[in-house]
């Protein structure tokens, strides 16, 4: 059969003539009908695409060529038109697509003038096959029938003679599926030859090719569902593959039946169950019990229209197709070149809804024929649309899935290409469906379906998803109601000068001005689904106008009304339970009756080296507009602080069930996703009339997969500020570039800046054999270093002992300063190692400075020091008995204050903790401090399991520097072999001088000097040489150094470059002492590493460019999945990390570590993943192994663990009877721990992490959506430490003095307005006001608050003085009057110098109020005292008092 032949009689089979076998009807099949909008001989070519400008990278989502990477592109047709488009073809600029394998010819590759069938054979209507009734076979989870019109070959008996079917010949036609296993397959096979070969004989759902350590086999298995009709196959069959003639032997396996699925409840469910719908609505609640729908889709076209429920998976999938008409056929204003009805076509799609995602659904009886299941979702699905099965084959890919048919979607619109020069707004136009607004969705089904219904309805009970049922009466349908408020506040230009004028002059009148502020607080209302542009009407703009007009004191009371409903409310209503959307508010004009919200007044007080930073999530389908948020500042952010308001941070992740967006390199299906990314980094992003335009991306922001974007004015653009920031024009490499310019965006501290000036003396680098001993070392003085100190640390800590090392920014330099006795106050010595760019900052950053830590070994370090002869008992020993200690902690102070003393962390919690304990709030009981304790217990025991992170003792976490006096012995190379070596006087030496371990809390540090035999590293350590055993020795010259490791500066080779290619510039490293973890094998060759090669342009750098490879780094990030596949293969070959492939491995994640840097992605081969993996590592069932090897030995060791706080614990009796607090302390206080509870909410949601206990103690257990947690802990550290620095001066201000008896009596108020109100709440459960058992956390009130004064909380406990009062003091409720103006008070607190109390008043001593005007601000209502045993004598008081916008008035006058 000639090859070539296929365009003719596509796919057919010779068969061996003595086989008798069947073959198939040599006439070739008929083409389908052309469907809607298509007609035959329509050229192929796209002008839209063809024409766009240079530099654009924009294309139709759906045409899936390769665009951010190398591999093959699928070449397919444009499935939203159902025109075929030709392979790869792009726009000028883009990125090339992945070629076509040339040696497969039948591989489909088509031109531009291409008019097969392939390019569209999804969407046109299907021409049902003989003998199905005229219904579709569709297999499962998107499975299509047979093609149209074909005939299948008829088995004339030879089933009886093959042997591989005796016994089953009776039986398979009636299983819900069959497996076919070839064999004799030629090793260039690929899924599209076999699909291109069977796709005929019924409906292949799916291909596996099969290899042995990346080489094939020439096995393979096919799998049809439901089966053919008739058998095709024979036990030898002659098939013409790639224009070969090859022998296969085929052969039916016995069939599997699919294992029931068991619900969390234990009940056994069927894997998926379906229904038909009739029609599928999209829309929103009009009211909390009645939709409006904004889009239907009726099942009256060729198409799929299913509802099912797949318990396997744990989602909906809601299935439909939507007839794609040209909209200016309604509207022939619109106007686009491309003629009219072009991409007219049916199209189908499909939404994946996660069980997760479900909290309630509703059935609605409609009427005795049809029933309505109505799906509320807070966020949007997964929404996917179906492509041509022919090009959703990869030549890289051993397996195809009917899943690969379906490619993520972004829009459901006539033509994504009319989208390409538009930036990103929350209104999105020319939308078919708006499916990241929509997302109320009812489906209407049949009487007839009702039985299916209801086993559906048992499963999903059994996952906890409720269904309440009601009828069309009570749950009515809404008609649409028309959208105003963006045309009330984007009003059109009006050109026109005919009879119309008036008209539009008239709807003019309705125009609102809102300033940028309101209209982005709004908008934020709007993203998060507080308030729905549906129900915003003209009324309640002007409203906000007006109110945003009257502003006082320099204060917008629109931003600050619209502020408060946009914060997730602080409490929890057992109502809220019930509702549907609990924080939708319905009728907006209801707010500005709500005396809360027209007096809230949001934070203005933040710490000098934070700023008010507004983000913005952008999400496949919508965006997440959040409320100015406090954050540590950055160079940028201070230079031009006058234009805060026009920064934006924005941060690209999948829908919000899904997480972030994870790289797909070598695959099409999520290019939908990168083209949404790319057009918001290239087209910006509009916000409340501002147009935001991309600025550059910090270093870190690079993984968060976020950046920095700016609102231009007519004075200062985005390239103004870029070349502010520095000259890196002669930086032609993309990457590092990029990387240059996000070094201004580190997060730094700016201290003062020396009082006797700033001199930069610049010194030469300490080079040997090419490699750079000193990479990133700088030098300063010791009292420099001190005077830096004093001004970042304004906690008056004691200074005798100063930090070695600054981790810093300067200009265009970065790296680290050592304190040397030599250097000058006024002088820095930077090295060119440390000089990257010239730019017109010139002042000192701070980023971090040295700090001490214990260090912890991992899974990659474990797995390294057992292959270089650790024995795997001393691994397991310590586990166990780490495991002992902390269950043993959890009981005897003794034990947990030993811990705590000895583990400690970079952030000193683990110091506060023990403090704590030695205090006596563990043998109280005290609930706070039994919550840290327990999420110290539960977030160590998780990395135990998770990570193997077990706590050496005998170890240090540090910076590195290096010895400027030259006196460390260095690494010499030996001819000798490496396992022969082990003489000690040939190791490299270190120093390293750290505090002494088993100091009790509270004593000063004493320090000693580490000597003997070590191991040092770096994290993340894959390669058996990336771990170095040295010598650490005493040097007096380099005593004054101390939380530090210094390296050699001479020999052979530099240290840090052998651990995992470290250099000096701020990376952390382990020294590990524990004579147990010293390897008897020494000094395995270090890896050299030659990082791949720099690509330059042949000009300079354009911000398109730093758009591309911002998009192409998302894409092709393989870092992770080179790490994974790194410890599973360690685990299942023999040689662990020193077999060759682990060897590659280690040298292909050096690539992805600096990818960044070099622009260079690195390539993970076939051969190089896992095709199972340990059970350690937690993967899908059937892809997992049981390992028997130290880290599957250790994952078992360690049991699962979950933080729940026991709250009920009594607070501490020697704090609440210390002192006889008076009313008005106690009143102030409460009015800061209310806005300290609010701030504390803001940080959780601002940083998704569920708990308070967790925030403060930065033993975070959430892992966050987007990135890894890995130095988690450290970002946390800056974020609590400002929040506390905040409150706690709120808090002296309070006292009016920093004498101790003045701020103990506050301190103590703070801890007894915490005590009260946990009192008052579990009264009310007492009097059954909330079920007890089952209070929520949420409905618990904050505790943390008093603990900002942990030191002096143990003072006051400790204190031997008399008690004040004789018994408990009893809790007393706060009133609502008390409440309703504490945001403004607070502010005037937090601006105040000394705050004086009088009558209730609390003013700045310097600025006194007129006319006593805050006499009802805090002197309000006599509290009301609570016996907790009397529950008739829990009253809340309320008063009747002046609004909130009267208050807000008076305070501006």
């Amino acid at each position: 059969m000639d090859p070539n032949s296929r365009d003719t009689q596509p796919d057919q089979i010779k068969m061996d003539p003595n086989s008798r076998g069947p073959r198939p009807d040599p006439t070739p099949a008929k083409k389908p009908t052309p469907g809607l909008g298509l007609k035959p001989g329509v050229q192929i070519a796209d002008d839209s695409i063809a024409k766009a400008p240079r530099g654009s990278l924009y294309q139709r989502d759906d045409e899936v060529t390769k665009r951010w990477g190398k591999g093959r592109g699928r070449g397919r047709g444009d499935q939203s038109n159902g025109v075929g488009r030709g392979v790869g073809q792009s726009s000028p600029d883009t990125f090339p697509p992945r070629e076509q394998p040339r040696s497969n010819p039948s591989m489909p590759v088509r031109s531009s003038n291409d008019q097969s069938n392939h390019g569209r054979a999804s969407t046109i209507p299907r021409v049902p096959s003989s003998g199905q009734n005229g219904q579709q076979s569709r297999g499962a989870k998107g499975g299509k029938g047979d093609a149209p019109n074909r005939k299948r070959p008829i088995n004339n008996g030879a089933a009886q003679r093959n042997a591989n079917t005796i016994g089953m010949r009776a039986q398979w036609i009636t299983w819900p599926s069959i497996c076919l296993r070839l064999k004799g397959l030629p090793a260039t096979t690929t899924t599209y030859d076999l699909w291109s070969l069977f796709e005929r004989f019924g409906s292949l759902v799916s291909i596996e090719l099969f290899d042995r350590n990346g080489v094939r086999d020439g096995g393979g298995r096919l799998r049809f569902t439901p089966p053919p009709k008739s058998r095709f196959w024979n036990d030898v069959m002659n098939l013409t593959i790639q224009g070969q003639q090859v022998k296969v032997t085929a052969e039916l396996q016995q069939y599997q039946a699919e294992p029931i699925v068991q619900a969390p409840n234990g009940r056994m469910n069927q894997p998926s169950l379906s229904l038909t719908m009739k029609e599928l609505q999209f829309g929103m609640l009009a009211r909390e019990n009645a939709t409006m729908a904004l889009k239907t889709v009726e099942n009256n076209t060729t198409g799929e229209y299913t509802l099912t429920a797949d318990f396997k998976q744990n989602c909906i999938e809601i299935v439909f197709a939507c007839d794609m008409k040209d909209p200016r056929r309604e509207d022939p204003g619109i106007s686009h070149p491309s003629p009219v009805g072009r991409f007219e076509c049916i199209q189908q799609y499909k939404a994946n809804i996660s069980f997760a995602h479900l909290k309630k659904l509703v059935f609605v009886d409609i009427d005795e024929d049809n029933w309505a299941l109505v799906i509320p979702l807070s966020s949007p699905p997964v929404f996917y649309k179906e492509t041509d099965r022919a090009v959703s084959h990869s030549t890289h890919r051993n397996t195809w899935n009917a899943r690969d048919v379906w490619n993520r979607t972004v829009d459901i619109t006539y033509d994504t290409a009319w989208l390409k020069d538009d930036p990103v707004t929350l209104r999105k136009a020319s939308q078919f469906i708006d499916i990241g607004r929509w997302t109320i969705y009812r489906l209407v089904f049949s009487k007839s379906a009702l039985a299916d219904w209801d086993k559906i309805k048992l499963g999903l009970c059994d996952f906890n998803i409720n269904v309440d049922d009601t009828t069309l009466k009570e749950f009515p349908q809404i008609s649409a109601r028309p959208l105003k408020m963006w045309d009330i506040l984007e009003p059109q230009l009006i050109n026109s000068s005919g009879p119309s004028d008036n008209l539009a002059l008239l709807t003019n009148t309705e125009d609102v001005y809102l300033p940028y502020v309101v209209r982005y607080q709004l908008e934020v209302c709007i993203s998060q689904g507080v308030l729905n542009e549906f129900d915003i009407t003209s009324e309640f703009l002007h409203k906000l106008a007006d109110l945003s007009n009257g502003r006082t004191n320099r204060r917008d009371r629109a931003n600050d009304l619209l502020t408060y409903i946009a914060e997730p409310p602080s409490g929890w209503r057992i109502e809220d339970q019930e509702k549907l959307d609990p924080k939708r508010i319905y009728d907006p004009m209801s707010i500005f009756e709500d005396k809360k919200a027209t007096s809230h007044y949001p934070e203005v007080s933040i710490p000098e080296h934070c700023q008010w930073i507004r983000k913005v999530v952008v999400t496949p389908t919508t965006m997440y507009l959040s409320s100015p948020l406090a954050e540590p500042s950055n160079r940028v952010l201070r230079q031009f602080a006058h234009y805060g308001d026009r920064f934006l941070r924005v941060q690209f992740t999948d829908e919000k069930t899904k997480g972030r967006i994870f790289p797909a390199p070598g695959s099409d299906q999520e290019n939908a996703l990168f083209n949404r990314v790319h057009r918001t980094l290239l087209n910006g992003i509009q916000i409340g009339g501002l147009h935001f335009q991309y600025l550059a991306t910090g270093n870190s922001q690079f993984r968060e997969n976020s950046a920095y974007f700016f609102a231009p004015t007519e004075h200062l653009t985005c390239d103004n500020i870029r070349n502010w920031m520095g000259d890196v024009n002669h930086i032609r490499v993309v990457a590092k570039h990029a990387s240059r310019l996000g070094q201004c965006f580190s997060t730094t501290k700016a201290p003062k800046t020396s009082p006797i000036g700033q001199n930069i003396v610049h010194i030469k680098d300490i080079e040997h054999n090419d490699w750079c001993f000193t990479d990133g070392v700088g030098k300063i003085a010791p009292e420099r270093a001190k005077f830096l100190a004093k001004s970042l640390d304004n906690t008056h800590k004691d200074y005798s002992f100063v930090p070695s090392v600054f981790q810093f920014r300067l200009g265009g330099s970065k790296g680290i300063l050592v304190q040397w006795p030599d250097v000058p106050f006024n002088e820095l010595h930077l090295r060119p190692s440390q000089n990257k760019f010239v730019s017109l900052s010139k002042g000192l950053e701070v980023i971090q400075a040295s700090r001490y830590s214990v260090a912890t070994l991992n899974r990659q370090t474990i797995l390294i020091l057992s292959c270089l002869g650790v024995p795997n008992f001393v691994f397991e020993n310590m586990l166990k008995k780490q495991v002992r200690d902390y269950n043993n902690a959890m009981q005897d102070p003794q034990v947990a204050t030993r811990l705590l003393s000895k583990f400690l962390d970079q952030n000193g919690v683990t110091t506060a903790i023990a403090q704590a304990i030695a205090d006596g709030f563990m043998e109280t009981k005290e609930p706070f401090v039994m919550a840290i304790l327990q999420v110290w217990y539960a977030w160590s025991m998780r990395l135990l399991r998770d990570k193997a992170r077990i706590v050496v003792e005998q170890s240090a976490f540090v910076f590195g520097c290096v010895d400027e006096t030259r006196t460390l012995r260095g690494y010499y190379e030996s001819p000798e072999p490496a396992e022969k070596k082990k003489d000690r006087n040939s190791l490299p030496q270190i120093f390293l001088q750290v505090p002494k371990m088993g100091m009790k809390p509270g004593q000063r540090a004493e320090y000693s000097v580490i000597t003997g035999i070590c191991v040092v590293g770096r994290n993340p350590s894959l390669h058996p040489g990336d771990i170095r055993v040295v010598e650490a020795v005493d040097v007096p010259g380099l005593r004054h150094l101390r939380d530090v490791v210094v390296f050699p500066a001479v020999g052979d080779r530099d240290i840090p470059s052998m651990c995992s290619g470290g250099d000096l510039d701020g990376d952390d490293f382990f020294v590990i002492w524990d004579s147990r973890l010293i390897p008897p094998e020494w000094n395995f060759p270090p890896m050299v590493h030659e990082a791949p090669e720099s690509k330059a342009l042949d000009r300079d750098v354009r911000v398109t460019d730093l758009i591309s490879f911002f998009v192409r780094y998302m894409k092709n990030d393989s870092l992770s999945t080179i790490a994974h596949a790194h410890v599973a293969k360690c685990d299942s070959l023999l040689n662990g990390p020193k077999d060759e492939q682990c060897i590659e491995l280690a040298h292909l994640h050096s690539n992805a570590v600096d990818y960044p840097k070099t622009g260079q992605e690195a390539h993970l081969k076939p051969s190089l993943r896992p095709k199972k993996f340990p059970h350690f590592m937690e993967k899908p069932p059937n892809k997992t192994y049981k390992s028997k090897k130290i880290l599957g030995r250790l994952y078992d060791l360690v049991a699962k663990m979950s933080f729940n706080p026991n709250l009920d614990g009594p607070f501490d009796e020697r704090i609440l009877r210390r002192y006889k607090l008076d009313g008005k302390t106690l009143e102030a206080m409460r009015l800061v721990k209310r806005q300290h509870d609010k701030a504390m909410k803001q940080i959780m949601n601002q940083h998704e992490i569920e708990t308070e206990f967790e925030v403060w103690s930065t033993f975070v257990l959430t892992r966050p959506r987007v990135g890894t947690d890995y130095k988690r802990q450290e970002k946390m550290e800056p974020v609590i430490t400002n929040h506390k620095e905040r409150f706690r001066s709120a808090c002296m201000k309070v006292a009016g003095s920093t004498e101790t008896d003045m701020l103990y009596r506050v301190v103590a108020a703070a801890y007894y307005v915490t005590w009260e109100e946990v009192q008052v709440v579990q009264a009310q459960a007492k009097m059954g006001k909330i079920a007890q058992g089952s209070l929520p956390r949420e409905r618990m009130p904050f505790i943390s608050f008093p603990w900002i004064f942990d030191h002096e909380l143990g003072r006051i406990a400790r204190s031997e003085a008399e008690y004040e009062l004789e018994e408990m003091p009893k809790p007393v409720m706060a009133s609502n009057a008390e409440k309703e103006n504490d945001d403004a008070k607070f502010e005037r607190l937090e601006k105040s110098a000394v705050v004086i109390e009088k009558g209730g008043e609390i003013y700045d001593e310097d600025h006194p109020p007129k006319e006593k005007a805050l006499e009802t601000d805090m002197a309000t209502t006599q509290p009301t005292e609570v016996e907790l045993m009397t529950d008739e004598e829990i009253v809340e008081v309320e008063e009747e008092e002046e609004t909130g916008l009267d208050a807000l008035a008076r305070l501006g006058e």
